[in-house]
């Protein structure tokens, strides 16, 4: 059952600009990991637009190290929020990044996780 959504939209360049006038910038934004990962400005302003939608569609004030966004074995982006609010027992994010040539995109989808108990 979906419960949340979010949506965000940022410029490529804005980004950029802040990786070359704050070196800090993506220490502060990205965890250990998606630095590892990421290496330009397209990848990380896909990240900031990623953890902007979660954090809409989760419905909780998260830090930027608390929303982690990287690709599973078969390269699609996962999100995992790393908050005691947050169950990932009865929560499931899905999420998904897109890029112009200007802007990167993403939309964030909480769902609750619905046990069903069979019927005898």
């Amino acid at each position: 059952m979906v419960i949340g959504v979010g949506i965000d939209l940022v410029e490529i360049a804005r980004i950029k600009r802040a990786m070359e006038r704050n070196p800090r910038f993506i220490y502060r934004i990205l965890t250990d990991a998606e630095r590892a990962y990421c290496r330009t400005a397209y990848q990380v302003a896909g990240r900031w637009a990623a953890k902007e939608a979660v954090a809409k569609a989760v419905g909780l004030n998260l830090s930027w190290q608390q929303v982690e966004v990287l690709p599973d074995e078969l390269g699609v982006p996962t999100a995992r929020v790393h908050s005691a609010e947050f169950d990932p027992a009865r929560l499931r994010l899905k999420i998904s990044i897109t890029h112009e040539r200007t802007h990167a995109a993403a939309v964030a989808i909480l769902e609750r996780v619905v046990l069903h108990k069979p019927i005898y």
